[in-house]
């Protein structure tokens, strides 16, 4: 078992904690995730920061892995990136489905992820019903150029339905 992550069941299905921070910071030039802190509502340890190109998500931040079906080990990393920054947007992040897919499918290539193209074309097809606002919204957004945005609710996770 890889030291980032630890496995578990949610409901009879696997599910996926982060055990310390893991942090990716994008190769495109263009990209830019912008500047904001989302933190849990129920536990302000579990939280994501992006800084730019550089994406980061806290200790205890749970996930699904590939929502259909198995999630092989090349898909941890990516699907664990596209759910929290997907979570982190049906919250109120501002950050663009498009910027969310990209990172995915860099995610998939820097770890050689089998079938990444369809998985891509998925999630690009699909992903709009995965970004509808949250209520009760599990996330409180810290915008670094407006102060806080309060938004509060249920706890940091993404639950099976955000599209990866």
């Amino acid at each position: 078992m890889a030291s980032w992550y630890e496995g578990t069941l949610y409901e009879g299905k696997p599910f996926y904690v982060t055990k310390n921070a893991v942090s990716w910071k994008s190769g495109r030039k263009n990209a830019d995730f912008g500047h904001w802190t989302a933190v849990s509502v129920y536990d302000p340890a579990t939280y994501m920061k992006a800084e730019g190109r550089q994406f980061t998500i806290g200790p205890g931040y749970g996930w699904d892995g590939v929502t259909w079906g198995a999630t092989l080990p090349d898909m941890l990393l990516p699907s664990l990136f596209h759910d929290a920054m997907l979570h982190a947007k049906m919250n109120g992040a501002p950050i663009a489905r498009s910027q969310i897919d990209l990172a995915f499918y860099d995610l998939m290539t820097t770890q050689r992820a089998r079938h990444k193209g369809l998985y891509y074309r998925f999630v690009r097809l699909f992903g709009w019903c995965f970004t509808f606002p949250q209520h009760p919204r599990t996330l409180t957004i810290h915008r670094e150029d407006s102060g806080a945005e309060s938004l509060s609710r249920k706890p940091c996770r993404s639950d099976g339905g955000h599209g990866a």
